[in-house]
């Protein structure tokens, strides 16, 4: 369990990939981030705290549920999930 955690930790920081869009007239933006691992569920929660990570680095807080979508594995057999969510300030 102890690595499970090292390995979700360390592909947290490695897959930290953060895009946001910003309305400057508006205090809600969707926020979105990616994660990737060896299997869909290890990228799906790294996408999710990559979400958390960014959402948190916006000083916001996320409103609505999270909307995961995940692409075929890739040449490594690496799956790649991006995490959207609607964050207001």
């Amino acid at each position: 369990m102890k690595a499970f955690r090292m390995i979700a930790g360390a592909c947290a920081l490695a897959g930290f990939v953060a895009v946001a869009s910003h309305d400057a007239s508006a205090a809600c933006s969707r926020v979105s981030a990616g994660g990737e691992a060896v299997t869909k569920e290890l990228a799906t929660d790294v996408a999710k705290m990559n979400l958390n990570f960014a959402i948190a680095s916006k000083n916001a807080k996320g409103k609505g549920a999270v909307k995961v979508t995940c692409g075929a594995p890739g040449p490594l057999a690496w799956t790649a999930c991006k995490a959207q969510q609607r964050a207001c300030t």
